[in-house]
């Protein structure tokens, strides 16, 4: 299978996806596996920054708290969004099949900067109690153990 190896894992610096797409259409197979490599990121993405949104938000204890947290579950999924536009390709194949079709192969990856940067600045923007006690060390420690974790189980 293309791009199982760990340099096309999601580690500690950037998150990655891989998928494959197929049809008689080279265009389309490379249209589907692109599409479906990027639903990926944004999957795996999503997972790590709310687990990471959690266990920073399970550090406070104010009243409100449902509210803040819909805020900053709105706020990230907008973070998600807007970092995914910087996925880039790293690396691709594409193979002819017995029967005609193609099969194209994708890997994409973002760095974890900007989401790790968005995220921050939406705890920071969405709630006058959270900008007060916004801790980023902490924050970032928590945001690396959870990528380090990551990386490990996958």
């Amino acid at each position: 299978m293309p791009f199982s190896t760990p340099e096309y894992k999601t580690d500690t610096e950037y998150f990655r996806a891989t998928a494959q797409g197929t049809s008689k259409n080279m265009e389309m197979a490379r249209t589907a596996a692109d599409l479906n490599a990027r639903n990926a990121l944004a999957a795996q993405v999503e997972v790590i920054v709310k687990s990471v949104t959690d266990s920073y938000m399970n550090q406070y204890e104010m009243n409100g708290e449902s509210e803040v947290r819909g805020k900053i579950e709105s706020g990230v999924r907008q973070v998600v969004n807007q970092t995914l536009k910087g996925a880039t390709v790293k690396d691709t194949k594409l193979y002819q099949n017995p029967d005609g079709s193609y099969e194209y192969w994708i890997c994409v990856e973002m760095s974890r900067v900007p989401v790790a940067e968005g995220v921050e600045d939406v705890l920071i923007s969405n709630d006058e109690r959270l900008a007060v006690d916004f801790d980023q060390y902490r924050f970032m420690k928590t945001f690396e153990e959870e990528m380090a974790n990551y990386g490990k189980e996958n």
